[in-house]
């Protein structure tokens, strides 16, 4: 990752994301597009952070969902850009947030990795994704 993103501020990743507005897909699934309200998203993780997931990732660890409430999400971004995309990305201490705008912007922030594992854990994921043991607390 680029150094653009050393001076980005830290938010809860609750702010913007929560595990009842979050749902995962299937890599598959990903050009079918979400709901009209939607937001795709793009989460990178690590082998130790995979490890401590309570379910599977694919090999190349990216999980792949969405989130509901883009007009709110874009409301609590000052309301411009419209976000096209959000992608989380590992980053060993904790993780990057990056809100990609229709017109190339980028906003970002950083987030606690717990709170990236607490909304895996929580959301509606895809029945591949079933809990195969207890997630690891770091």
């Amino acid at each position: 990752m680029s150094n653009q993103y050393n001076d980005a501020k830290f938010v809860t990743l609750d702010e913007f994301i929560t595990p009842v507005k979050f749902r995962t897909i299937l890599p598959e699934h990903r050009k079918a597009g979400g709901g009209v309200s939607e937001i795709p998203v793009e989460i990178h993780t690590k082998p130790p952070f995979t490890k401590s997931l309570s379910f599977k990732v694919g090999w190349d660890g990216i999980i792949y969902g969405y989130v509901r409430g883009k007009k709110e999400i874009s409301a609590k971004l000052g309301g411009t850009p419209i976000i096209v995309k959000i992608t989380v990305t590992d980053w060993d201490d904790r993780f990057l947030m990056v809100f990609e705008g229709s017109e190339n912007e980028e906003i970002p922030y950083f987030v606690k990795s717990d709170e990236v594992r607490e909304l895996l854990e929580n959301c509606l994921r895809v029945p591949e994704q079933y809990s195969v043991r207890k997630p690891k607390k770091n």
